[in-house]
C-alpha cells in the first residue's frame, strides 16, 4: 500500500493506492481505474479537464481504501467532496493518486534482465549427480 497526505476540502486525509483502489473504484464506475487513468492523461496532455464525476471516484476510491485498512470512517463523504474540494485540491489530488498508482506498479531498478537477448536460444542440459 502507497500512501499520502493530501489537502482535501480544507482538511489533511491520507489516501492510499493499493488494490483495495482499483476494486472501490471499479464498484464505483463500472470502470477499471487503467482506462480512468489513461483517459486523465491524455486529457491533460490535451489541455483539457478530466471528467469531474470519474475524478471525484477515483479520489474517493483512494479515501476509501486508507480508512477500511485502518478501521476508521471515511474523513469526507462524497457530497462534501463534490461541493467543497477546491480547483487547486481536485487537481493535486489526482496527479497525486495518479503518482502512487505508478509508484505501486514501479518495477525496482536492479531486477534481473533476460541475460539471453531474442532469437539467441541457449540449450540447457541436466548434469548427471
Amino acid at each position: 500500500m502507497i500512501t499520502k497526505e493530501i489537502t482535501l476540502c480544507g482538511k489533511q486525509v491520507t489516501v492510499a493506492y493499493n488494490y483495495a483502489t482499483e476494486i472501490a473504484y471499479k464498484n464505483m464506475s463500472d470502470e477499471d481505474i487503467f482506462d480512468y487513468v489513461n483517459q486523465t492523461i491524455e486529457a491533460i496532455q490535451q489541455g483539457k479537464d478530466p471528467d469531474a464525476e470519474k475524478s471525484m471516484k477515483f479520489i474517493y476510491s483512494a479515501m476509501i481504501s486508507y480508512s477500511e485498512k485502518q478501521k476508521q470512517e471515511v474523513p469526507i463523504e462524497m457530497e462534501e467532496l463534490m461541493n467543497d474540494i477546491t480547483p487547486t485540491e481536485f487537481a493535486t489530488a489526482i496527479l497525486t493518486i495518479i503518482d502512487m498508482r505508478s509508484d505501486f506498479y514501479h518495477v525496482p531498478a536492479g531486477e534481473p534482465e533476460d541475460k539471453n537477448p531474442k532469437g539467441n536460444r541457449v540449450s540447457r542440459t541436466r548434469k548427471n549427480v
